[in-house]
């Protein structure tokens, strides 16, 4: 398997950067090849072309629309409120590998 490219689409950063830690930190725990990085959400468009899958942060969700019609090849969602809150790596990267259709 290639590694996929996860993006987290955020607009501060502070908790998003602890997140893209742990999930790389789950990913390797899992063998699952992938590299997970953030971006501001104002820089969606570079984001977007590299990744494989862009999650929001959930106080961008009203972003999402937009990026499904200007990026229609990279897959998308919002990170669930709850799930962001907790930082919780194992459940959003889960969500991550969904979305990617990896299983």
């Amino acid at each position: 398997m290639e590694v996929r490219r996860i993006v987290l689409l955020c607009s501060a950063g502070v908790s998003t950067n602890m997140l893209v830690r742990r999930m790389e930190s789950e990913a390797a725990r899992l063998g699952y090849p992938c590299s997970v990085s953030f971006y501001p959400v104002q820089e969606v468009k570079e984001a977007a072309a590299f990744a494989d899958v862009l999650l929001l942060a959930p106080q961008s969700a009203f972003e999402l629309p937009e990026i499904q019609v200007k990026y229609p090849n990279v897959k998308s969602a919002v990170i669930p409120k709850d799930l962001y809150a907790k930082i919780d790596a194992d459940k959003i990267l889960d969500l991550a590998q969904k979305i990617a259709g990896d299983y």
